[in-house]
């Protein structure tokens, strides 16, 4: 009795729809050639916390297939198997039925709130991002319909097309005046969507819904972290959440109408408007002047408004987000956090929130008076 293997392969290809694969008889009598197998590749790097995964280290991922009205397996990790030919299979087997199979492949998250809820009904992943940095890590989803009969894949599998579907932001500074010394030793975004429900599609990409009614309200998260060797900016770009190898946040897409904090009407932000803020320590005269904070704390929280005109925060897209302290064409070095202010003035007072930590260039329009009337004296001798 000929039998037909089945393996998913996951190709690098654009989307991850649920187009129709083939799948052709084996000719292979062989049991262990029999399973349901997968083989992957990615569309882009995703896998371990604070690691981009390439097509060779997704190492493994879970499954859930549905045929014929029912679900067949559910939740079911696939691990990639050892050679040049790699594919995918499952420690229990799962053999093709006569009718057509449609599998939602995804990887899960070891931290943060993940749950699948797949049914005949409706297919979708919820996901809320971990609050620490170094557990946030890539995610992505795939979806193919099969049959047994036909296979066009030359390790008898089927193509799985893996995308991301959440939003990648790395952070950057630098420093364009040698007259002043920033050093950094914490990043955050402030007031974000964090939690998502990405829905499967049955054509094309899938979709990662932001939680819209947290949007700009004081249910919105913070996605903050700090370090303890901080970092002295130079005129060169470099990545600012760097230390012990984490150096990225993989978040929830945001609403396209998100607000950014309106710095010069709501100082304190009651608004929840979103922001990105650096912790920084800015001296000058070789650090013997305190610029900001200018008394008390080692270092402090600035801020720069953030909206989707900036920063969209869209599904799938990777932001370098570079902040270029004392630039020709910019203010400076931001504004005091709104929700986290730091010592501005040196009266040891905290109420600066939303000011600017740097005023203008100091220029001086010089006149020289003219001398008085003349005094004449004479001196008889």
């Amino acid at each position: 009795m000929r039998k037909s293997t089945v393996i998913l392969a996951v190709l690098a290809l654009v989307g991850a729809s649920c187009t129709k694969i083939q799948i052709a008889d084996s000719g292979d009598s062989s049991p262990s050639k029999g399973a349901i197998s997968l083989s992957a590749y990615t569309a882009m790097p995703t896998k371990a916390a604070q690691e981009d995964v390439s097509t060779d280290n997704f190492d493994k991922f879970e499954v859930t297939s549905i045929g014929n009205s029912a679900v067949y397996f559910d939740n079911v990790t696939f691990k990639k198997s050892a050679g040049e030919n790699a594919v995918w299979e499952s420690d229990t087997k799962y053999f093709w039925p006569a009718f057509a199979l449609d599998f939602y492949a995804y990887n899960t998250p070891a931290k943060g709130s993940f749950s699948h809820s797949i049914s005949t009904a409706s297919q979708t992943l919820s996901f809320t991002p971990s609050a620490t940095l170094a557990e946030q890590e890539d995610l992505v989803a795939a979806c193919v319909t099969g049959k047994k009969e036909t296979d066009n894949n030359d390790k008898g599998a089927i193509a799985l097309s893996f995308n991301h579907y959440l939003t990648q932001v790395i952070v950057k500074a630098k420093n364009s005046n040698s007259t002043y010394k920033v050093e950094v030793d914490g990043a955050k975004l402030a007031n974000l969507v964090g939690e998502g429900t990405y829905t499967f599609a049955s054509e094309g990409i899938g979709t990662m819904a932001p939680k819209a009614d947290v949007k700009n309200t004081a249910a919105a998260v913070d996605y903050s972290t700090t370090f303890a060797n901080a970092k002295t900016l130079s005129t060169e770009a470099q990545e600012v959440m760097t230390e012990a190898g984490n150096g990225r946040w993989y978040l929830v897409p945001q609403p396209s109408e998100f607000a950014a904090w309106a710095q010069a009407t709501d100082s304190k932000n009651t608004s929840n408007g979103t922001y990105l803020a650096l912790k920084v320590k800015i001296t000058a005269n070789n650090g013997a002047l305190k610029i900001y904070p200018a008394s008390g704390e080692t270092s402090a929280w600035m801020a720069i408004p953030i909206d989707n005109s900036k920063v969209a925060f869209a599904q799938g897209k990777r932001y370098n987000i570079t902040v270029d302290f004392f630039s020709s064409t910019g203010n400076g070095a931001g504004y005091v956090d709104p929700e986290d202010a730091g010592e501005l003035d040196g009266d040891a007072q905290t109420e600066d929130n939303g000011k600017k930590i740097i005023g203008g260039a100091i220029k001086f329009d010089a006149t020289v008076s003219e001398w008085g009337n003349a005094v004449d004296i004479t001196i008889s001798l």
